[in-house]
């Protein structure tokens, strides 16, 4: 039950330049995924809940949330970040420009669509504006993040990959 609706976060992007945060860790963990579906795989590596982290990665996120840092927020499960990114855009009338090499991983991770569609558990993409980027931070201070991109005006996402150049460039 949520004690004030006011401080609800919904998932659509609301402005250009502000910043796109991957909270948790990103596992190579496509088992099962929807990605592998559509290639008709099923894979071994499942995505693996890691109960403590979990914990004090939601607890940070709910108290940035409460004090109005968060502007929009969605869970990466079901496609991962790639498709929390798409939904984020479709949902605001927004683009987004991010850069996986700034993605925390939690082992290494060699492929571009492996990083933009891992179904591991506990993570979430988090828009939050430039100038609330500080306070941001020392919220989620001792949880896994990382500032990898920015919302943009052009309606168009892009993505750039491990090697640096434009691996996706789709637009809404």
């Amino acid at each position: 039950v949520m004690a004030d609706t006011k401080l609800a976060v919904s998932m659509d992007f609301k402005r250009a330049g502000n910043l796109i945060y991957v909270v948790g860790l990103t596992k190579n963990e496509l088992g099962g995924s929807a990605y592998f579906g559509t290639r008709n795989f099923i894979g071994n590596k499942v995505p693996r809940v890691e109960a403590k982290s979990a914990r004090e990665l939601m607890g940070n996120l709910s108290q940035a949330t409460g004090k109005r840092l968060v502007r929009a927020c969605h869970d990466c499960s079901e496609g991962g970040i790639g498709v929390a990114l798409a939904e984020m855009a479709f949902a605001g009338g927004l683009g987004a420009t991010i850069d996986l090499k700034k993605v925390p991983l939690g082992e290494r991770i060699d492929r571009d669509d492996y990083i933009l569609f891992s179904e591991s558990n506990s993570r979430f993409l988090a828009e939050v504006a430039p100038e609330n980027k500080a306070e941001f931070e020392k919220v989620m201070k001792g949880t896994t993040f990382a500032a990898i991109g920015q919302v943009t005006a052009a309606e168009v996402v892009e993505v750039y990959g491990l090697n640096g150049n434009k691996a996706l460039n789709a637009s809404l």
